[in-house]
């Protein structure tokens, strides 16, 4: 590591170098110092700082020094790191290693790095570089335009560009690029013409915004604020509206108007500093409101309390403060009657006292307490704003008056002043679904809010339009703004008492279309042309329209370009179709003097009434219906048709939304309603002579999200386990519910929850009564909405338990809610232990909405539409993932995204990858095999065919890749070859096709989408089982959809194996969707195998579509026949072998257990026959209860739970022992071999072989069970009675101690042999070293066979399950392992095969003549009870044999040593 230079240059604080304070220079430490001192290291520069500053002594004394507190801000630095590597394999590795790293990482107590991404990635091409941004980020407009975008420039931004940035500049957030900036500018105009800017004042009145000056900036406003003109010898600067002169620019300059509210609206002056008029602040008006609670508790002091305890005003937001908060009235019941009595300064109205009686003992005349609850919802008022002084004597005159309260109304006109049309329309629409009256207090009420009058500003003058029920009087019409501000109401006469009806007016607006030239003078209202033409016209219409009933008035509104497109407007009362088809035939004739007609005359009228909203709050799932259609006494005659619209766009008649006419009205009836129908609705009518428009508002009050009540609709309850079975009901926060029994409500306690509201009840349990019982959870408003909860009680034993479903005996079912923001349920039923799901209709709300929201998608709704879909998904994607019911709504969503769309681009399909990105995941495993389940439909199949359509419509050059999928888009010529992902390669060789465009999709985990059944599946499996395909095959490799738009007949495809081990009976297959009925399976007609090398498996096919590789996971049907053959042959021989060994060894048991060591030796033999003898009789009582799909074909072949636990606890047991016996014979030979002079007693050897042999089976056993059996993992769940391997790994209870003692018995053989070695070394004699090679060849092959090493051969089925060599040597090896035990461990032993064939030889003679023995006792009367005897009484026997010699009279003696 290099050393830092001794002085620092670029440190200002150098004198730290130097070993001095950088201020006082005193050297460091400071000895006259008495505090310690620290130093700080700068995050910038990296220089170490002292962390307190020293001054001279004259300033700063020693013992008044004080420590500088170090500074605890945090500074955020961005460093741009640029990596410069030649692989992409390197490249993925670092990215994969960044995504991996834990963050933050502390480099030190000061600094930390809090995030680390890839922003930027550039590689190079033919003619330079290009640089693409990752995800999230991008290239602001500047750098796109300067070196180019090889990507389409969207929202002023690209993701990718043809150079490498000279400044060194790399991606940007994407939310920094399009985060919105807002400038105002000031620009000022040098106009000399009044006229001018009256003009620049008309066009901005009428603009609309915003204006585009570019990709990146927008024109959201424009508004002329100031307005100088000379004056004299000065100027004046006058304000336009909204806009003041400050104060002081007012006193500065001279206010040449009034100074109100410390501002003006002119002055004498232009301001020297170049400002202008400000905008004109309205002060905010503050509203109060007095608001009732209701509070239902059986504690009021507690209420009391709290709200006593509290200071107010309390702010709630930044707009609205509590300012106090009182009780008023507190309601409880007396016996069969409820009292309420009112709080401190509160009392009831006398009209209430009399109403419902005074309370006893109440001697007040106020009336503080009444006998009832108001059914009117009124409470105690306060003291303060009522008088009570004669309550008393007002309540009976209350009853016995006749004299009505003096009523005064007001007609109250407010002037509202608004730009957009839209608010006027929604104001329409507020006011028509407001209920009245209103009360504001106890004296004040509104009785009724109407819009009278509407004023817009029409060719450089106003108009003024009187809404339904209003007009304007005679003298007023044709005025551009009259003095009368407003229309006149109805009328009444209140002489007689009746009321005048009100004259409505209809303003029918016409077009006709003259061969005229148009020129700019046209549209300047001001101009001679305009006015000559607009009075002409004007004249003509009225002599042709004055005829008809009704007439008012009529106008020309403007003129438009088309030649000369004249708008007019036709004032009348009453609309006859006849009259004004007369008037409209005869109105080219008319107007000839002044242009020839072109065409018919068309007539509009935009209805000012808007369209009735649904009366009542909507509920999502119902249906709505919208009416349109003409008022009273306009007549548009026959409709020939009817057209709505949307928020602008056209509905169509779909399965959802139906249009219907009903004589003059057209219906629009929207089925299953969701939150994004809330919008603007338009209706159109054409009638024979007049068309009808009505718009309208459905608002956000009025569609609300449906109550969603989420419980366990099916309960199972043990009366014996439980007393209390707690029932729990949720909903939306928005709502509330109550448990119902019949129609009692039951007692609840809430559980507070973020976003829901759940309450429980506590149900007492009692085995009295087992008959089921039901409950219901209602929400309280609105009504209608409510689940039921069926309670199964029972009194035996608990067959499945689990904390989801909870318990339940055999049969029984158990359905529980979803999660959050999910709808269904999901329904499982109790068999063998466990609770099976056999219902999941669980589906995340959102994406339900989504898929009704569908069934009417258009094409120019799908870019924002699939946005908002992969929003949703990605947000939720943990829910998405496990919810089968979700992922199969959003493969139908992506399937009415295909059928819609004729054109994808870029935007769009990322938006769909990022999608399936998600539900093809890992976590979706389980899901999709639920799908696949489902003999109706293929989700799976429906997916990739709708990724195939979508990928047809692609329109463009690029590349997609996320996590799972990568896609790329491109043209060639000839021929193509490519690496897809690291995982497949492509090469279309030689085509004679120029400028093609090819489009690849490689997806990376489609295996845990699609079934691997191929076009050999049995079709009958489908009835039978499931839609899910065979074990015996699965897709080992990468899936690619290639789209060409040409015909190709020669692709080769080189795929590199998901799982290497699997090795057998490899497929080139293809996703054929039209076979099985349309449900679809991988079928290799066209394609063929081409070769299998280092783990690549190559493939050619004549045409092209979704490819990958089936293979197989287990040996072929066939070879499973061998090896059942092998199974039972070896087995039977096994069997027969052990009971021979055991006859065997109780034969000759009394003649070979002279000593110890052979005493052992056949205790260990005995027992490992014993007990792989018992092994194998389970193993034959295990394959009867269990079935395979050989022998049963389209059975259940799920195993029986009880049963084969039993068989499979015992063989476990039983194997276990057999290991552990083969353990107890190595131990034997190694204390005898290596501990020479070493003595244990046979009891002690007794003792440590059964604890041994059968006490550490046991214990693995019986911990095996006890861990997995309670997660029903302990056994397979399919086919064979055996050790669960998939889910607990429940086998390696029984591999892990096998090996080790196979290893172990290794090692004791190879001692033993170094052993037997090292003690024949040296002893020279030829017989010797004959017996020493004996004697080791003896040990390998007897010993070898006898520690089970050929159950090693199991590990290799299962790292290699298709391996027939492995799979046939282990059958054989482990099917014959008592054959074996016979041979190698019995009659391998000469003196066994002596005793058996009555030729054990006995010592020599001097004279060489044949000895002769004989035995006491003789072993012809050994008996198994004799055996068990000698086991458990006899020990340290020596048998001693007499013999008599023909040659010597002397007795001999000798010892039989095994």
């Amino acid at each position: 590591m290099k050393e830092k230079d001794e002085v620092n240059s670029l440190n200002k604080y150098s004198h730290n170098f130097f070993g001095v304070y950088c201020t006082c220079s005193r050297p460091y430490p400071d000895p006259d110092d008495q505090v310690e001192d620290e130093m700080i290291q700068c995050v910038v520069c990296e220089d170490w700082l002292h962390g307190r500053v020293h001054y001279d002594e004259a300033h700063f004394l020693p013992h008044t020094r004080e420590k500088r507190s170090v500074l605890t801000d945090k500074w955020n630095y961005i460093l741009d790191v640029v990596v410069n590597t030649s692989s992409a394999q390197t490249f993925e590795q670092i990215r994969f290693a960044l995504n991996a790293t834990s963050l933050p990482i502390q480099l030190d107590n000061n600094t930390e790095i809090t995030d680390v991404v890839v922003t930027t990635v550039c590689s190079p091409t033919g003619s330079g570089f290009q640089c693409r941004c990752e995800e999230q980020f991008a290239w602001p407009y500047s750098s796109c335009v300067l070196y180019r975008a090889c990507d389409s420039i969207s929202s002023g931004i690209c993701k990718c560009i043809n150079a490498i940035p000279a400044n060194g500049q790399s991606c940007q957030p994407i939310s920094e690029l399009l985060s919105e900036v807002e400038y105002t500018v000031d620009v000022e105009l040098n106009v000399t013409d009044v006229e001018t800017i009256n003009y620049l004042r008309n066009i901005l009145s009428n603009g609309s915004y915003s204006l585009a000056l570019g990709p990146i900036v927008n024109v959201t406003d424009i508004d002329i604020t100031t307005v100088c003109y000379p004056n004299d010898t000065n100027f004046q600067c006058r304000c336009e509206d909204q806009h003041v002169w400050s104060y002081r620019n007012c006193i500065t300059y001279g206010a040449c108007d009034e100074i109100a509210d410390n501002t003006c609206r002119c002055i004498n002056g232009i301001p020297s500093d170049g400002q202008y008029c400000q905008p004109k602040e309205v002060p905010s008006v503050v509203y109060e409101y007095e608001i009732f609670i209701e509070v239902n508790t059986t504690d009021p002091d507690q209420l009391r309390n709290f709200v006593d305890i509290h200071t107010f005003p309390v702010q709630v937001s930044s707009q609205i403060n509590i300012s106090a908060a009182d009780i008023t009235t507190v309601c409880s019941k007396d016996g069969n009657e409820f009292q309420c009595r009112c709080e401190d300064d509160y009392l009831w109205p006398c009209d209430k006292c009399a109403t419902h009686g005074k309370c006893d003992g109440d001697a007040n005349n106020s009336c503080a307490c009444i006998k009832a609850i108001p059914t009117d919802g009124q409470y105690c008022q306060s003291i303060h704003q009522q008088n009570f002084s004669v309550c008393q004597n007002c309540s009976f005159m209350h009853l016995l008056s006749a004299a009505p309260p003096v009523l005064y109304e007001y007609l109250i006109s407010i002037e509202l002043n608004i730009s957009d049309v839209a608010v006027i329309n929604q104001l329409r629409s507020i006011l028509s679904n407001i209920s009245y009256p209103i009360s504001i207090s106890n004296q004040l009420q509104i009785s009724d809010v109407n819009i009278s009058t509407v004023c817009s500003p029409s060719s450089g003058s106003f108009q003024c339009r009187c809404e339904d029920q209003y007009r304007w009087p005679l003298l007023m019409a044709g005025k551009e703004y009259p003095s009368q501000l407003a229309c006149y109401p109805p009328t009444t006469t209140t002489t007689t008492r009746t009321t005048t009806p009100p004259t409505t007016s209809f303003d029918v607006q016409m077009s006709v279309r003259l061969d005229k030239d148009y020129t700019d003078a046209l549209s300047n209202s001001g101009s001679d042309t305009y006015k000559n033409l607009k009075s002409s016209i004007e004249t003509v219409v009225e002599e042709q329209y004055k005829g008809i009933t009704g007439f008012l008035n009529v106008f020309v509104n403007a003129f438009r370009e088309g030649s000369v497109i004249t708008d007019f407007v036709v004032q009348t009362t009453q609309v006859k179709t006849d009259e004004f088809a007369k008037a409209n035939q005869a109105l080219p004739e008319a107007m000839k003097p002044i242009a020839p007609v072109l065409g018919s005359v068309t007539a509009l009228y935009n209805s000012p009434t808007p369209i009735s909203p649904p009366p009542d709050i909507l509920y999502t799932g119902n249906t709505m219906t919208l009416t349109c259609g003409p008022p009273e006494g306009l007549a548009i005659g026959t409709i020939s048709r009817s057209g709505w619209k949307f928020n602008g766009r056209e509905i169509k008649n779909n399965t959802r939304i139906k249009m219907t006419i009903s004589g003059k009205q057209s219906l629009l009836t929207i089925q299953n309603v969701v939150l994004a129908d809330i919008g603007n609705y338009e209706c159109t009518l054409e009638g024979q002579v007049i068309t009808f428009s009505q718009k309208g508002r459905v608002l956000e009050a009025k569609i609300q999200p449906a109550p969603i009540v989420q419980l366990q609709s099916k309960v199972n309850v043990n009366c014996q386990e439980v007393k209390q079975q707690p029932l729990d009901c949720c909903v939306q926060s928005l709502y509330k519910v109550k448990w119902y029994q019949g129609p009692t409500v039951l007692e609840i306690e809430t559980i507070s929850e973020s976003g829901i509201y759940c309450i429980k009840h506590k149900y007492p349990i009692s085995c009295d009564g087992l008959t089921p019982i039901s409950f219901e959870c209602k929400v309280d408003q609105p009504t209608g909405y409510k689940m039921t909860t069926a309670m199964n009680i029972f009194r035996d034993n608990i067959d499945c338990r689990d904390s989801q479903y909870g318990v339940g005996q055999q049969d029984d079912t158990s359905t529980i809610g979803c999660g959050k923001g999910q709808e269904g349920s999901k329904t499982a039923v109790c068999q063998e232990k466990k609770w099976k799901l056999i219902e999941d209709t669980c589906i995340l709300s959102q994406i339900k909405e989504l898929l009704i929201v569908s069934q009417d998608l258009e094409k120019e709704q799908v870019p924002a539409f699939v946005g908002n879909l992969s929003k949703t998904v990605v947000g939720e994607k943990t829910q998405v993932s496990g919810s089968s019911a979700t992922i199969s709504a959003i493969v139908g969503i992506l399937n009415t995204i295909a059928n819609v769309s004729t054109t994808i681009d870029k935007p769009v399909m990322e938006d769909v990858l990022q999608t399936v990105d998600v539900i093809i995941g890992d976590d979706a495993r389980e899901s999709w095999a639920t799908l696949n389940a489902n003999e109706t439909r293929n989700a799976s199949s429906e997916l990739l065919g709708s990724l195939e359509t979508l990928s047809n419509g692609l329109v463009g050059e690029f590349v997609i890749e996320t996590e799972r999928i990568l896609l790329n888009r491109t043209r060639f010529n000839n021929s193509f070859m490519a690496n897809l992902n690291s995982s497949i390669i492509l090469d279309i060789p030689h085509t004679d096709i120029t400028n093609t465009s090819i489009t690849t999709i490689t997806f990376s985990t489609l295996n845990n989408v699609m079934p691997a059944r191929n076009a050999s599946f049995n079709v009958s499996l489908f009835d039978a089982n499931s839609n899910e395909t065979v074990s015996d095959n699965t897709i080992n490799a990468a899936v690619v959809l290639i789209r060409i738009n040409a015909t190709i007949q020669n692709v080769t495809l080189t795929y590199n194996k998901r799982n290497k081990s699997l090795s057998l009976n490899p497929q080139c297959v293809f996703w054929n969707f039209t076979i099985f009925d349309n449900r679809g399976a991988w079928d290799d007609k066209g394609c063929k195998f081409v070769s299998d090398v280092n783990d690549m498996v190559t493939c050619n096919c004549n045409h092209l579509t979704s490819f990958s590789i089936l293979m197989a996971t287990d040996i072929p049907p066939e070879l499973k026949d061998v090896l059942d053959i092998i199974t039972y042959v070896g087995v039977g021989i096994s069997l027969a072998s052990l009971v021979i060994c055991l006859i065997i060894e109780g034969y000759v048991w009394k003649a070979i257990t002279r000593n110890s060591t052979a005493f052992m030796r056949h205790v260990s033999i005995i027992n490992t026959a014993l007990s792989l003898l018992i092994a194998d009789i389970c193993f034959i009582i295990a394959a009867s209860i269990a079935k395979n799909s050989l022998e049963n074909p389209g059975e259940d072949y799920n195993v029986p739970v009880g049963p084969c636990s039993t068989a499979t606890f015992f063989m476990h047991f039983f194997y276990l022992a057999l290991f552990f016996w083969m353990l107890v014979s190595g131990l034997l030979l190694f204390y005898r071999t290596v501990m020479v002079f070493s003595h244990m007693s046979k009891s002690t050897m007794l003792a440590i072989g059964f604890s041994l042999g059968y006490g550490g089976p046991l214990i693995i056993a019986v911990i095996t069970v006890a861990v997995t059996a309670p997660g029903n993992g302990y056994i397979r769940k399919d086919y064979a009675c055996w050790l669960n391997w998939m889910e607990t790994k429940a086998l390696l209870a029984m591999v892990i101690p096998a090996l080790t003692i196979v290893f172990i018995n290794i090692l004791i053989v190879i001692v033993v042999l170094f052993k037997m070695l090292r003690r024949g070394v040296g002893d020279a004699a030829q017989t010797d070293e004959k017996h020493t090679l004996w004697v080791i060849l003896r040990c390998v092959v007897i010993l070898t066979p006898l520690f089970g090493l050929t159950w090693s051969l199991g590990v290799g089925t299962m790292v290699s399950s298709t391996n027939k060599g492995l799979h046939i040597a282990f059958a054989f090896f482990n099917s014959l392992q008592g054959f074996f035990i016979l041979v190698f461990g019995t009659l391998f032993d000469s003196k066994i095969r002596a005793l058996l064939s009555k030729k054990i030889p006995g010592p020599t003679s001097s004279t060489g003549s044949n000895p002769t023995r004989s035995t006491s006792g003789g072993v012809s009367s050994f008996s198994g009870l004799n055996l068990i005897s000698r086991l458990r009484g006899r020990r340290y026997i020596y048998r001693v044999s007499e013999a008599t010699n023909s040659s010597s009279n002397g007795a001999s003696e000798s010892f039989m040593n095994i």
